[in-house]
């Protein structure tokens, strides 16, 4: 099954950073970055607003858990904003592309 996984990122250099990290190792086929998001949140007993980056992650439920370590690992939040939701429906082409770019090289 594809997933879109959703993270939001303080800056584009870490957008970027993780971007990449992602893409190279093969747990996504496509990262769109969206700038400048005006996020409101609890954070610490207190209302934030801060403006932030989404990452629009492609991948497939096969390489989820991978996705999301990777996020962990190299993102500078305490709990960064992980999301996943199932492509229940989309052009098969591109989703056949995306398990194709995730599929572990020999």
């Amino acid at each position: 099954m594809t997933l879109l996984v959703i993270s939001t990122v303080p800056n584009e250099n870490v957008a970027y950073n993780l971007s990449k990290i992602l893409l190279e190792n093969r747990v996504a086929a496509c990262v769109n970055i969206i700038k400048d998001v005006n996020s409101l949140y609890w954070w610490k007993e207190t209302i934030e607003n801060s403006i932030e980056i989404i990452l629009l992650i492609k991948t497939t439920d096969e390489k989820y858990q991978e996705v999301e370590d990777l996020i962990k690992t190299n993102h500078p939040y305490e709990i960064p904003e992980i999301i996943a939701f199932d492509i229940k429906k989309g052009f098969d082409k591109y989703l056949k592309w995306v398990e194709d770019e995730t599929r572990s090289l020999p």
